[in-house]
């Protein structure tokens, strides 16, 4: 089946958990050269660092630069794939999934934590979390009006065909969450600038669903209903420009 594609030009975003490590994270192995030999067996081992070091080795010319490419918000979606799946592709296949505007990426990852919490009976509590902005420039399948009425597995075998004929990336929408749209980035060809950190949020966790989300610009409570519904208010502002190609 072929899909029409589109030309996208513009900025897609994502929500990722809001933390950092402290300490060097190899600083209680105590003496200077442990620490550097837990490092070196980290390297030969770990697949991101992996293949960081095939793509420096191969960096001349590269478009967009290696130091995009290898910025660990660009890199990691692409080295450690989600067990789960994306909403295109199952897993092992590498994607990163992005949204239009703050209101999709938002309502993404709330339904997306909700399902993992919902799973570890977890206690109440505040889960913080930053958008991560991404300039996307490319020929994308537009995907936007053929995959609402399909099942996971339907969509799986769709966002298969076109990762493995080569596609750059796929645009979609997701029925549970309306007014927004969604990128599917098979190439890290796409991401041409580094990423950006932007908002900051705190979800709250009230033991059966993220009921509440604290934006720390404005010092305000969202409600689940307001991210999920289909109204439009002013976090729903869009960057993506798509024309047909």
């Amino acid at each position: 089946m072929r899909f029409p594609e589109v030309a996208v030009n513009g900025i897609y975003r994502r929500l990722i958990p809001s933390k950092f490590p402290t300490i060097d994270v190899y600083e209680r192995l105590g003496p200077q050269a442990v620490r550097d030999e837990a490092v070196r067996l980290e390297e030969l081992t770990n697949p991101r660092l992996i293949s960081k070091a095939r793509i420096l080795a191969a960096s001349e010319g590269m478009s967009p630069p290696a130091s995009v490419q290898l910025q660990n918000w660009n890199h990691a979606p692409f080295t450690y794939p989600n067990i789960e799946g994306s909403y295109l592709l199952p897993s092992p296949f590498p994607v990163l999934e992005l949204a239009s505007n703050i209101k999709g990426a938002l309502a993404r990852a709330i339904l997306r934590r909700e399902a993992f919490l919902s799973r570890t009976a977890d206690p109440p509590q505040g889960l913080d979390m930053r958008v991560i902005s991404n300039s996307v420039v490319g020929t994308f399948v537009d995907l936007r009006a053929s995959c609402d009425k399909l099942d996971q597995q339907a969509i799986w075998s769709i966002g298969k065909d076109l990762y493995n004929g080569g596609a750059m990336g796929a645009l979609f929408t997701i029925p549970e969450i309306l007014g927004s749209q969604f990128a599917a980035i098979f190439s890290k060809a796409c991401l041409v600038e580094s990423a950006v950190q932007a908002a900051h949020y705190r979800f709250q966790w009230d033991g059966n669903s993220i009921s509440k989300i604290y934006d720390f610009a404005d010092g305000k409570d969202l409600t689940r209903g307001q991210i999920l519904s289909s109204n439009s208010f002013d976090l729903a502002s869009t960057d993506v420009k798509t024309s047909d190609h």
